[in-house]
């Protein structure tokens, strides 16, 4: 955090150290870069001066690839990136890191409350897509439903909470409307009921909250979103090849 009278920290990355300052005319996030010499894997960050606040670093790469960044948050709903979430701030964080794609996957623990659900969880939705297409208008934007969320029955059985389904219509709605895509998780991993059937799996593809996946649920749902990815860009591809050779006819 770059701020008026920020302290100083140091970066200790083998036998090479960096001094930075965070101090500045105005109080927002500010960005450090240094070279990492190839085969380091000690560092060390100190405090030499002052108060300081960091907010993450990263590692990456020379050359082309793909860096992924999440924003995960223990429970988290819609309303923390609408409301919560300081607008200039989060807006600046966004275009520094010029993102291609911007995943926003809420709706899980909305699902247990379905006033919630029927009465603001659209608005909501809409000023999350609204605040990122104001910070990064370039960036095109995926929408991604909850999975499914288990309940246990009277009878016993593992079934759906009753409002995970219209959380689903709902953000397809808002995506539509709003020029988005959309991946419907819940479908893709088999609808309603699937973590009934995924806790009886062996080995289990969830935990006993009928929530969070397991490593080998969580590489399903991870390998679906993938290869839907990877299918729309390809036919993407193949369409954009058609209008070339249409417009050489």
């Amino acid at each position: 955090l770059e701020m008026p009278g920020g302290g100083s920290f140091q970066l200790a990355i083998g036998d090479q150290v960096v001094s930075v300052d965070t101090s500045g005319p105005r109080t927002g996030p500010g960005y450090a870069q240094f070279p990492v010499p190839p085969g380091e894997r000690r560092f060390e960050i100190r405090v030499t001066g002052g108060a300081v606040r960091l907010f993450g670093y990263w590692f990456e790469k020379p050359g082309p690839g793909l860096a992924y960044h999440s924003l995960g948050v223990n429970g988290a709903y819609v309303a923390m990136p609408s409301r919560m979430f300081r607008e200039e701030h989060w807006a600046a964080q966004l275009r520094h890191y010029t993102p291609a794609l911007v995943v926003i996957n809420y709706g899980t623990n909305e699902s247990v409350y379905p006033s919630f659900v029927d009465q603001g969880f659209a608005s909501e939705l809409k000023e999350v897509i609204r605040r990122v297409r104001a910070a990064v208008p370039e960036a095109s934007v995926l929408v991604m439903s909850p999975m499914d969320r288990g309940k246990r029955e009277a009878s016993g059985e593992i079934g759906t909470v009753p409002a995970l389904p219209r959380v689903v219509e709902i953000e397809q709605r808002v995506a539509r409307e709003a020029g988005c895509a959309f991946f419907n998780t819940f479908q893709a991993m088999g609808g309603s009921g699937t973590m009934g059937r995924w806790y009886q799996a062996e080995p289990r593809l969830v935990s006993a909250d009928f929530i969070h996946p397991m490593p080998a649920g969580a590489r399903i749902v991870g390998n679906l979103l993938s290869k839907a990815l990877v299918d729309g860009y390809n036919k993407y591809k193949i369409e954009q090849m058609r209008d070339n050779l249409a417009r050489r006819d």
